[in-house]
């Protein structure tokens, strides 16, 4: 057998012989609960009369005593749960509202009209498909007509299929669709089919004429708003003007200010002058101007006449009564003075536009064109100028005007003008500031380096020991050694400079040992500068008491042979007298200031003395 079904969600309160019961956390509805269900609690049980919510129950008086938030079961056992009570129901309520007043039944595509057995009087059928609408009255189904919204479908199709409710438009006139049976092929206005739902409008008359026929500009005229309103060409610049406030003429210009007139025409004439002026730049004025028409602030090119090629132009200032156009010339081509100019309007330049015929001469700013166009790295190590003068006695190290490209090959350094510093100070910008990168100066070689800021394009001179990496002033980021002095303390040791050449104005003896040897020995000379390679100029002097002794001095890179008549020497030793040989020779040192020798007999005296060097200037 089946067990009874129950609900025991939630708790509830009821009071002693009351027949209101509340639940709380219970879902009494009609499906968990319904009138004839038995409610339990304890060992009592009644019969639910009526289910007001879900939280609240009637019953018959509670017998079982006052009950608050206990446990209940409710045994689902109502009639009302028998399927056929249900369905009698339902049936009951479904014939209620067909019994309605205004109730629709809808008809069916295939049917002209509703079934006559259905329905009651004050009900309505539709037919959606074509818009139908009948009404029962009487006992009988009577037609109403047709209820559909309008479906514009624009121009007439005659190949489209339309229907009741659609509107279309044919020559300016708008018709709707009335036939019950939808077709095509039926175009308008055939009554048949359509209606007029909106008809073309008759032609309106003629306005009248807003403008009066185009007059010459006269003093003493009176001139008027219209309609028609007077329109003149006037008479110089032949340009089209509509009169806006109604007045007598007086001096055009003067009336233009004034707002009377409102310019609706630009003339396209260009004017000409025979003005005798020569081709060049800045203002510019020609007169007897005829035959143009211009604004202010409009670009022209005046071209001569005979010679097309021999032109100015610029921005112009015009003044028609004095026929006078005043040119400020920025851009020209050819040379000489002419008097047959013709004007024609021209666009305003780019930014940086140039002309061919100037051959760049119309750069505004050569130095960061030829950068730009990447000369500094076709012309890696350029250095022309930057000659160095240190008279004696004095702190002061003067640098000629020059030009050289970076040490990077990125840009071009010019010195546009000679420049002194001074080595007693750190370095301050311009002629007589301090020179020194970093720190106290010291007695040694120092680095000449050309520096410049690239945002400010300033150009200096610095000293530093360093021949590669100086410490640059703040915005100064590129620089090029241009060469090397030596302080002595005080005041710098003068030297010649010829060129890339510098010569010590007295001897400095870098070299002097008794016993140069048969092996390669390496000796350093204190008088070139340190930290770059250099060609030091050297009188080299020998002496053996041995006939035929061959010596050498030579680059520390080179391959070493054994000095000899077949490998070559610097000098050999031709008398037993302590005389001894000399010769004057160049020798490429290294970063340490280095050069070797050898000899082929042993204890051969050696002197080396340093004349000077040849400095490449970084293009080694």
């Amino acid at each position: 057998m089946t067990a009874l079904t129950s609900y025991s969600t939630g708790t509830i309160s009821v009071a002693a012989n009351g027949t209101a019961v509340t639940g709380v956390g219970t879902i009494w509805s009609g499906t968990n609960v319904r009138p004839g269900d038995i409610l339990q609690i304890g060992n009592f049980q009644t019969m639910i009369t009526d289910v007001t919510d879900p939280t609240h129950l009637v019953i018959p008086p509670w017998g079982g005593g006052a009950q608050a938030g206990v446990a209940y079961v409710v045994w689902r056992v109502s009639q009302q749960r028998i399927a056929g009570a249900q369905a009698m129901a339902d049936v009951s309520t479904l014939v209620a509202a067909l019994n309605t007043t205004g109730f629709f039944w809808f008809v069916d595509v295939s049917l002209a009209a509703p079934d006559p057995s259905l329905g009651s009087d004050g009900q309505y059928a539709l037919q959606p498909s074509t818009g139908k609408m009948w009404v029962h009255a009487a006992g009988v189904w009577t037609y109403l007509g047709i209820y559909k919204g309008f479906s514009f479908r624009g121009a007439y199709d005659n190949a489209a299929v339309y229907s009741v409710g659609d509107v279309q438009t044919t020559a300016g006139t708008s018709y709707v669709w009335i036939n019950p049976a939808p077709g095509s092929g039926h175009p308008a206005p055939d009554a048949t089919y359509w209606q007029v739902l909106a008809a073309k409008g008759d032609k309106g008359d003629t306005g009248p004429v807003p403008w009066s026929n185009t007059t010459t500009w006269a003093t003493a005229t009176n001139y008027v708003v219209g309609p028609p309103a007077s329109v003149v060409v006037h008479p110089l610049n032949k340009n089209i003007y509509l009169c806006i406030v109604p007045h007598l003429s007086g001096a055009f210009a003067t009336d233009l200010a004034a707002g009377k007139w409102l310019l609706i025409g630009q003339s396209a004439t260009e004017a000409t002058s025979g003005t005798a002026l020569a081709i060049g730049v800045g203002s510019k004025v020609f007169s007897a101007v005829t035959g143009f028409s211009y604004q202010n602030g409009v670009r022209l090119r005046a071209s001569s006449n005979g010679s097309p090629t021999n032109w100015m132009e610029g921005v112009c200032l015009y003044d028609p009564a004095a026929q006078i156009i005043t040119m400020t010339v920025d851009r020209t081509a050819g040379a000489g003075t002419f008097a047959d100019w013709n004007f024609n309007r021209v666009g305003q330049p780019g930014a940086g536009d140039l002309s061919s015929v100037n051959n760049l001469s119309d750069v505004s700013n050569k130095p960061a064109a030829i950068k730009n166009l990447g000369v500094p790295g076709v012309i890696r190590g350029y250095w022309y100028g930057l000659g160095m003068s240190t008279p004696g006695s004095s702190p002061l190290l003067t640098v000629a005007a020059g030009v050289a490209t970076d040490s990077t090959a990125s840009d071009m350094i010019v010195l546009a003008a000679p420049i002194a510093k001074t080595i007693g100070a750190n370095w301050s910008a311009g002629n007589n500031g301090g020179i020194l990168d970093t720190g106290a100066a010291a007695a040694g070689f120092y680095h000449i380096h050309l520096i410049k800021n690239p945002t400010t394009s300033a150009v200096d001179v610095l000293a530093s020991l360093s021949a590669t990496a100086p410490t640059l002033p703040s915005g100064y980021t590129l620089f090029r050694r241009i060469g090397s002095q030596w302080y002595g303390g005080g005041v710098w040791t003068p030297t010649l400079q010829r060129g890339q050449e510098f010569w010590w104005t007295g001897v400095s003896v870098d070299v002097n040992i008794a016993n140069l040897s048969t092996a390669l020995q390496t000796f350093t000379l204190a008088s070139v500068p340190p930290g770059v390679q250099v060609q030091a100029i050297l009188t080299v002097v020998g002496w053996n008491t041995a006939y035929n002794t061959v010596w050498w001095v030579h680059d520390v890179a080179m391959f070493d042979n054994a000095p000899s008549y077949n490998t070559g020497g610097t000098s050999v030793e031709a008398s037993s007298t302590t005389s001894g040989n000399m010769a004057e020779i160049r020798v490429w040192t290294n970063l340490a200031q280095q050069v070797c020798a050898r000899s082929t007999t042993a204890n051969t005296a050696l002197k080396i003395f340093t004349r000077g060097w040849f400095d490449p200037f970084g293009k080694v």
